[in-house]
């Protein structure tokens, strides 16, 4: 029959389990070659201990879990090291049991929080002026036993405006052997006059990269078998906080044992699938509306948050516009996964600089939007379709070049073409608005012209009807016809070369298998396909001779352009001349 304590917990009670020590708390600095991304603090104090140049009121500020506190109680033992003549920038360590066997009483002490001489109060619970009332007298006493009496206020900001003042006399005039060290998460509610008096270090948030190095080595002190793909979501979910870090992979660990499966981090974790994402940045890519409602068809089976699914996208849209920006080795890049780099690459081919910038803006306002829609999902679904509308659209320069090149105009920045005056007798006009004739009061009879022949119709090439066929087999799939409508082919043997515009040619080369199908198909046999710039191949052909007809326009408009009535009403209205057609010699009213 086992044995079972029977102390003051109860008959029949077994004893609890030893307990266990949770990683933020074992693995916690107990040096400061041991605080983890902040070396500008911990260099600055090691040399101000090993000169003797020490303050009497320090200031750490910064956001949670980067190392304040921890920082103030490392500085508490290196002033009050027993081991050491005087303030050392190195003192005991007490990690280990074997450590805390060999370390000084005053460092064990200040390590467990029983300290005498070093007083942590926590800012949010002793507001009031009295604490300080106490603190001050206090002060006055020289140490029980170390060399320096400190304290240790955390949550500084919290204590009252009076509180403040009191101290301010105190921090103004300090005892010699008294030291403060404030730590705070807002810096900037603390008063002007205690940040004059402190000496201020600024903690920063920790890289991804950093945190991912430092979960490493706590995975190897344990013997946990995980991937450094996990480690980095792990890194990414803790927001820059080493605490938040230890924190999240203590609970990955509950979950999983000693044997991490990546699959079951994000999933624990909350994030969302990377699959995800780049189903989402792919169906922007394609101009594809179905792909993304189906995206969020799976994100309400996944069971995802929808404001957090926008988080990550914006992530990833940052991340596609750092590796679209930043060179291979750019220090830009250690926050983005490796074996994501190709993927990320290929649509950072695809999306231009605006896209992104455009889709980032999108998203930066819809994920406040969503905190308040009335139905989260029907709000998800407008934004994501918004962002492939945008990839359609097109800068306005881009725009008015092709208007130009549609309506044969002169270039942006050329010189206006010539003005004409429209007549100050009674104008004859044609029915489709073209240029203005002075009426004559006398016609002089002329023989009547033949009419203008219409043009032969052109032979319809090969390449052309192969580039239609292959049009209309892309049936359900807008996003690749699209470019097709306004290309031209060229039929060498067999190789096809499809000549777009440029701004389809990224979205070409990335989908060249998927033309070089449909060419398959169309032709009926193996076809090499090449997507080409549309301007590049025109810029190869010679410039076509001006028809008859367009000769005889350009001569008549000459001569309209010469008439002074004409001149004069260009001038008036400021117009110009945009076609000239002959008026028949019959005298109808035109």
């Amino acid at each position: 029959m086992p044995q079972v304590s029977r102390g003051s917990r109860g008959a029949g009670l077994p004893d609890p389990p030893l307990s266990y020590k949770v990683l933020a708390l074992k693995y916690r600095p107990t040096s400061f070659d041991e605080v983890v991304g902040q070396t500008n603090v911990t260099r600055t104090l090691r040399n101000a201990l090993e000169r003797g140049k020490i303050g009497h009121a320090f200031l750490l500020s910064g956001a949670r879990g980067v190392g304040k506190t921890t920082t103030a109680r490392i500085l508490a033992k290196a002033l009050n090291c027993a081991k050491a003549p005087g303030p050392s920038p190195s003192p005991c360590s007490t990690r280990t049991e074997e450590e805390r066997a060999t370390a000084c009483s005053s460092c064990r002490e200040i390590a467990d929080g029983r300290s005498l001489d070093v007083q942590e109060i926590d800012g949010a619970s002793n507001t009031g002026i009295d604490s300080i009332r106490e603190l001050r007298e206090m002060a006055r006493y020289s140490p029980a036993r170390d060399r320096f009496k400190i304290w240790i206020i955390d949550e500084v900001h919290q204590i009252s405006g009076p509180a403040f003042n009191a101290l301010l006399k105190t921090l103004e005039e300090p005892p010699p052997r008294v030291k403060f060290i404030f730590a705070t998460t807002e810096y900037h509610k603390i008063p002007e006059t205690i940040l004059s008096r402190c000496q201020q270090y600024d903690f920063r948030m920790i890289p991804a990269r950093e945190l991912q190095a430092h979960l490493r080595h706590v995975a190897d002190e344990e013997k946990i078998r995980v991937s450094d793909a996990a480690l980095a979501l792990v890194a990414r979910a803790a927001e820059g906080s080493v605490r938040d870090s230890l924190s999240l992979f203590d609970q990955v660990l509950a979950f999983t044992g000693d044997d991490v499966p990546d699959a079951d981090v994000a999933g624990l974790l909350g994030l969302v699938d990377r699959e995800l994402l780049h189903r989402a940045s792919k169906a922007v890519v394609d101009g594809d509306s179905l792909a993304m409602l189906d995206l969020v068809e799976s994100l309400a089976d996944y069971g995802a948050d929808y404001r957090n699914f926008v988080r990550e996208l914006l992530l990833h849209l940052r991340e596609i516009l750092l590796v679209k920006l930043a060179p291979p080795q750019s220090p830009l890049l250690h926050a983005v996964l490796p074996e994501e780099l190709d993927r990320l690459g290929a649509l950072a081919a695809a999306l231009s600089e605006e896209d992104l910038l455009r889709g980032l803006d999108v998203l930066t306002e819809a994920e406040s939007e969503l905190r308040n829609a009335p139905d989260p999902r029907v709000a998800l679904d407008l934004v994501l379709l918004k962002l492939v509308q945008l990839r359609r659209l097109l800068p306005f320069a881009e725009l008015v070049a092709r208007v130009e090149r549609l309506s044969g105009g002169a270039p942006v920045g050329a010189p206006p073409p010539p003005r004409i005056l429209a007549p100050r007798a009674p104008a004859v006009f044609d029915g489709s608005a073209a240029a203005p004739r002075p009426a004559a009061p006398h016609p002089a009879a002329r023989p009547e012209e033949p009419p203008l022949a219409a043009p032969p119709p052109r032979p319809r090439r090969p390449e052309d009807a192969l580039l239609a066929t292959m049009t209309g087999l892309c049936q359900g799939r807008p996003s690749l016809a699209a470019p097709l409508r306004v290309a031209g082919a060229r039929l060498e043997g067999d190789k096809l070369f499809v000549e777009v515009p440029a701004d389809f040619l990224e979205f070409g080369r990335m989908h060249a298998d998927e033309y070089r199908d449909l060419a398959r198909k169309a032709a009926g046999r193996n076809l090499h396909v090449e997507i080409a710039a549309a301007e590049a191949a025109l810029a190869e052909l010679p410039a076509a001779a001006a028809s008859p007809e367009e000769e005889r326009r350009q001569k008549l408009r000459g001569e309209v352009e010469k008439e002074p009535a004409v001149q004069e009403a260009l001038d008036l209205f400021d117009g110009r001349v945009v076609d000239v057609r002959e008026a028949k010699a019959s005298g109808e009213d035109l």
